[in-house]
This record gives C-alpha cells, structure tokens and sequence, in this order.
C-alpha cells in the first residue's frame, strides 16, 4: 500500500513534489533496518562529567533520565522504529502530559473563577434591568386622582407637550409662566395683610394693646377675650384674602382663551367665572379700603392734615390693591390647564426618573467590568496553553537527547505537522492533552460579555475549531488537524 504525502515531513508547505511511495510496514514485518549485529554506542564520559560541571550538553536535571533511557535501550538490544515508545520513553510522556493535565486543571480553575464572577456581574445587571422595566408599571395618580401607570403617565406628558409646544409656536398665550420668585412673593405679601388687619380689628374691638403690652393686669382681664377675637378676625381675613385671591386665580385659569385673557362662555355657566371675577376685585378693593382707612386715621390722630392723610391713604390703597392683584394674576396668568396637567405629572414622576438614573448607572458600572474580566480570561487562556505545551515539548526534548546518544530509533528524528494542537508537540508519536473545557469556558465568557442587543444564536455561537484528543498518534488525521498555538517552537 503506498500514499502520496501532500506536504513535508516538518509540518510546512511547500510547493507539490514529484510522486514518490512510501511503504506501510507491517508490525509483523521484519526491521528494515540493514541486516548487520546492533552496536549501543556508549554513553561519552566526557559528556557526563562536562553535564555535571555545567548542565551541558545535558541539562543537571535530565542527566539521570537519559542514562536511565540509555540503560533501556542497552537492555532492548535492538533498533526499534522512532515512531513508537518505549516503556521509559512512555513513562517520561505520561509524567509530562499528567504536568500538563495540572496545567490545565489550574487554568480551567482561573478561567472557571472569571465566568462566575462575569455570570455574577450579568446577573446583577439582569436583575437591575428587569428593575428598571418594572418601573414603567409603577401606579402614580393622575391629574384628575384616578391611577394611572407611569409609562402612560410619560405618554401623556409627551402628547400635552407637543400640543402647548404647537400652541405656542402658533403664538398662543394662554401657556405663558410665571417666573418662580412671583411665586414666592405672592405667598409672602398675602402674610403682609395680617398685621395691619390686626391692628384694624383690635381698634374696632377696643383692645388696650398700650396696657397689655405694660403688663397691666386688669387690663389683660379686660381685654383678652377681645384680643382673642381681633386676632381670629384678622387671621381670617388674611386667610381669605391669601387663600381667595389664589383659588380664583388658578380656577379661572381654565377660562383662558388664547390671548391670556378670560373668556366667559354663554348661558348660565357664565356665572361662575363672573362671580370669581368679582370677588376677587371686591378682596382686593377691600383690602385697599382697610389700609386706606387706617392710614388716614393714624395720619389724623398723629396731627397731620387731612390732605396729607388722604394722599397717603389712596397711595397705600393703591399698594395694597396692586399687590393683591399681582396675587391673583400670578396664579391666573401662570400657565394652562396643560402646563398644571404637566407639572403635576412629573412631579408625581419625579421619584421615578430618579430610581431610574439609579438603576442606569448600575447597570452601566456593572457592564464596564465585564470587558476587563474577558481580556484576563484570554490572558489566563494563553497562558495556559502555553504551560500545556511546556512539559509535553520538554519530555520530546529529553526523548530527542537520549535517542541521539544511543541511536536505537536511528539518526533521522521524524517531525508531526507544525499545525497540531496547542498543547502537542513536534515529535511522533504526536500527543495531545485534552484542553476543551478551556474553550468552553472561553465560549461561556463570551456569551455573558456579549452585548445584550447582540443576536442570542451569534453569542451562543459554537466554535469551529476542533476540540484536542486524549493521545493521538502521529499518524492519524486529528494529530494532522490539531492547532499549535506556540508556532512550532519548543
């Protein structure tokens, strides 16, 4: 039986040689070998005592194994094909392939380590994520009171705003805001009324405010029951004018027509805004009165003329007037029903966006500590291929040294394809150790530091590359196919 060999013995390329044969021996067949009585070449003395000094030509460590394997071939007696081990020359592979086993046990243990902190990592961002779709389900209460879900809560704030943007656009008024600090002044200036409506009432009422302020006794007998009820009239006109000026403001609000301006609608429904107009002014022209008629008064008994009390009343009056209806057109003026239907709705929102930018921020220092763990893994895979192959290209080594001293397998060595596996060696019989549970570790890390948007059929994609055998002779087709990562160096 003859084969035509497509490449060189050494494993690289070359351009097709001419055909030639090579004969299948047998292992009935007799040595082919030339017919002549085997001589063992001695072991060169000098040799030995220059590996002693210096660890060459045979390194210390080797020394006594190549005079064991010497020993061997001493008691075989005669050449024997290179293509097949010995019992010492097997001894020395399996020591050499249990190390690389141990290599490889060692980092599948690193690489396991790696994939359960990524698979911990992904699970946590799993988690926060399902969090996060969660939240569109929160219940908030709509403008109205009823419940409504927080993603239909954010759709109708989109679809409102779009239209007072539209409106707005188109010159609308009626969406226009108050700045905030008119806010804040408004509430303020109503607590302003207070004082003086105190100090109104408690004259009306005859309230000794100049002996009770003396500590005079009977005078707080006298006039603590009146004190008491000027301060709740005055608390309760501060309260009406504060309170009432804001509740018209904000329930006219919804009588607005494009122009800012209050449009009272036919028939009977008409009333009610009227009525809010008219009270509003009636407040605040009260509150003009009052102030007027305690400032002329106080202006009288102090002495003045009555011009120059009637001037400083009708000024005060004009004040008072003024400020009330910036209190009512504050809240008249800012914004529509629209805008209020916004401005309730993120509030209620509020607390959500912000569990929101929580949870994204999670999920985003989570998911940047996936890529660092990957490129370990692939570090520690390298790394542990390269320990693979360490000791199996180590026991070749020794194996070549030995076979050169006692020529028993002949002065020619024979070299496997340089395209095997990662963990082989260049010297038949090739041998392997199983390193699959690396690639699948590397295969499962990959699936975890995958992007999620990633197809789940691409990250789960398996490898092409051919999983290594146990102990694969130099001979077969899966020797020929297995990769070596180290390029053939040993």
């Amino acid at each position: 039986m003859t084969l035509t060999p497509a490449t060189t013995p050494n494993g690289h390329s070359s351009e097709p040689e001419s055909r030639r044969t090579v004969t299948l021996r047998k292992p009935t067949d007799p040595p082919r070998f030339p017919a002549k009585p085997y001589e063992l070449p001695a072991m060169p003395k000098r040799d030995i005592r220059m590996s002693v000094a210096t660890g060459k030509p045979i390194p210390r460590e080797w020394l006594a194994q190549l005079l064991a394997l010497h020993s061997e071939q001493e008691r075989i007696g005669v050449p024997r094909d290179p293509a097949t081990f010995s019992q010492m020359e097997g001894l020395v592979m399996s020591e050499a392939m249990l190390a690389a086993e141990e290599a490889r046990d060692h980092g599948a243990d690193r690489l396991g380590e790696l994939v359960d902190h990524a698979a911990v990592l992904k699970g946590e961002m799993s988690t926060t994520r399902a969090e996060l779709d969660r939240l569109e389900q929160q219940p908030i209460v709509g403008m109205n009171g009823d419940t409504i879900l927080a993603s239909r809560a954010t759709e109708r704030m989109a679809t409102v705003s779009a239209k007072i943007t539209e409106e707005r656009d188109a010159g609308n008024l009626k969406h226009r805001r108050v700045p905030l600090w008119l806010h804040n002044f408004s509430t303020w200036a109503a607590l302003l009324d207070f004082p003086v409506l105190l100090h109104f009432v408690t004259q009306v009422f005859n309230v000794d405010l100049a002996s009770l302020s003396s500590g005079n006794g009977a005078a707080w007998g006298e006039s603590l029951i009146p004190l008491i009820t000027a301060t709740v009239f005055a608390l309760l006109g501060t309260a009406a004018v504060a309170i009432g000026l804001k509740f018209f403001g904000r329930d006219l609000k919804g009588y607005k027509d494009d122009h800012g301006g209050v449009a009272a609608p036919g028939g009977w429904a008409r009333t009610i805004p009227l009525l809010f107009v008219s009270l509003a002014s009636l407040l605040a022209i009260g509150a003009g009165i009052v102030m007027a008629y305690r400032v002329v008064s106080d202006s009288l008994a102090a002495g003045n003329g009555v011009t120059s009390a009637m001037i400083l009343g009708v000024f005060f009056a004009v004040v008072v007037v003024t400020v009330n209806v910036v209190v009512f057109m504050t809240y008249f003026r800012d914004g529509s029903l629209q805008t209020d239907e916004i401005g309730h709705l993120a509030t209620q929102l509020e607390p959500i966006q912000k569990i929101r930018v929580q949870l994204q921020e999670r999920i985003d220092n989570l998911a940047v500590q996936l890529p660092p763990i990957e490129l370990k893994a692939e570090r520690v895979y390298a790394a542990t291929l390269a320990k693979i192959g360490t000791p199996l290209k180590g026991a070749d080594q020794l194996r070549l040294l030995a076979r050169s001293y006692h020529q028993g397998c002949g002065a020619e060595a024979t070299f496997t394809f340089s395209q095997g596996g990662s963990g082989s060696n260049l010297l038949a019989p090739q041998v392997t150790v199983n390193y699959a549970v690396l690639d699948q570790l590397m295969e499962r890390l990959a699936e975890l530091v995958t992007v999620d948007n990633a197809p789940a059929d691409e990250a789960a994609k398996p490898s092409d590359e051919p999983a290594s055998t146990a102990l694969v002779p130099s001979g077969s087709a899966d020797a020929d196919s297995s990769a070596d990562d180290l390029g053939g160096e040993w």
